[in-house]
């Protein structure tokens, strides 16, 4: 595993985890017992400007950068740990829409990368539905891959949620998507979302205090 760590970190990746998915239903998991997650943050940059209103051109998108290099990045972990004898899946938009993991008419996974992430202790559901990390808020693309490799696990504490009273990203959210309710334990995304009226805008992303607070908006 510090092996795998030290090629994702010299690929790009800012954080990357292992944990134990085994207790997961099997249904979830596929049947493999462990999962990788790994994230790459966005460049302060990018969130200050989204932040600002300022057009960003689709070739200087850091977002769409980034997207594309997390999943590519979980199918090379896949193929690499396959051509050592493991066997595992890559969680990769490609991938999942192919082997059918993916539902486009209901935009659901089976097993979503902020599930693993947040078994992982990176950090919790907020009420826009991303994950938020107290290091980089919600300013981070991330994927993730299945495997029955041999690894150390790490055990981590899960983060309880930290949104409070506020309500940035749903006083923010152009599609008035967002329902302002924390996520809870057995939650459901459509209790705090509407996934099929919002826009991608990125703007409850950018407005999320800790994002802002990463991106040096303020302290």
């Amino acid at each position: 595993m510090e092996d795998l760590k030290i090629a994702l970190y010299e690929r790009g990746a800012d954080v990357v985890r292992c944990i134990d998915i085994s207790e997961l239903s099997p249904e979830l998991t596929q049947g493999y017992t462990k999962a990788i997650v790994f994230c790459m943050a966005l460049s302060k940059e990018f969130i200050r400007d989204i932040h600002k209103g300022m057009p960003v051109p689709e070739e200087q998108d850091d977002y769409l950068q980034k997207d594309k290099m997390v999943n590519e990045l979980a199918d090379w972990v896949a193929k690499y740990l396959q051509q050592m004898g493991y066997r595992a899946y890559s969680q990769s938009e490609n991938s999942n829409l192919h082997s059918g993991h993916y539902d486009e008419k209901t935009k659901t996974s089976v097993l979503p990368h902020k599930t693993i992430a947040r078994l992982a202790g990176l950090g919790f559901i907020g009420k826009n539905n991303l994950l938020v990390t107290e290091a980089y808020g919600c300013g981070f693309c991330m994927c993730t891959v299945l495997t029955d490799a041999p690894f150390e696990v790490e055990q981590y504490t899960e983060v309880a949620t930290k949104c409070g009273e506020c309500d940035n990203c749903k006083r923010i959210c152009p599609a008035k998507a967002i329902h302002g309710k924390g996520w809870l334990l057995p939650g459901k995304r459509e209790d705090i979302i509407d996934v099929f009226s919002c826009r991608c805008a990125l703007k409850c992303m950018v407005n999320c205090p800790w994002t802002l607070k990463y991106a040096g908006v303020y302290s």
